[in-house]
């Protein structure tokens, strides 16, 4: 059994940083899983004292978001991406991405099996389908 003892100094942050790998991965609900997350939980409330971290500006998350679209968007400029996405609200939906560009953006669904099946049913059907044109 692992000794866990409160975190005061650098030291003994590093040592509890060694004992948390060594925990990693460990079960819930057992003995190693439990000493997992009592750890977690020290080493978190020292970092928070220690390391402390401003929240990023309204705009370095949005300059982050759009770093992230255009990356995943540029390592498939050749291919259609439909890429699932959980909004703020904890709804889910997709967009379709073709030539680095957005092609379709979804409504939401309560779950993210609903929006993949709605991508699987575009997926089978699209292929078939026909053109309608209802605009004058």
């Amino acid at each position: 059994m692992i000794e866990i003892r409160p975190i005061r100094s650098d030291e003994d942050y590093e040592g509890a940083l060694r004992t948390l790998s060594k925990l990693w991965g460990a079960a819930s609900g057992t003995l190693e899983g439990d000493q997992l997350d009592i750890l977690a939980t020290l080493i978190d409330a020292y970092e928070k004292e220690h390391f402390p971290m401003d929240a990023p500006s309204p705009e370095a998350l949005a300059a982050f978001e759009t770093e992230q679209q255009d990356a995943v968007a540029a390592s498939f400029e050749d291919q259609l991406v439909f890429q699932v996405f959980k909004d703020k609200a904890g709804r889910f939906a997709f967009r379709l991405l073709g030539a680095g560009k957005m092609i379709l953006h979804s409504e939401t669904f309560d779950t993210k099996s609903d929006a993949i099946n709605a991508i699987k049913l575009l997926q089978e059907s699209a292929s078939q389908s026909k053109i309608v044109e209802l605009a004058a």
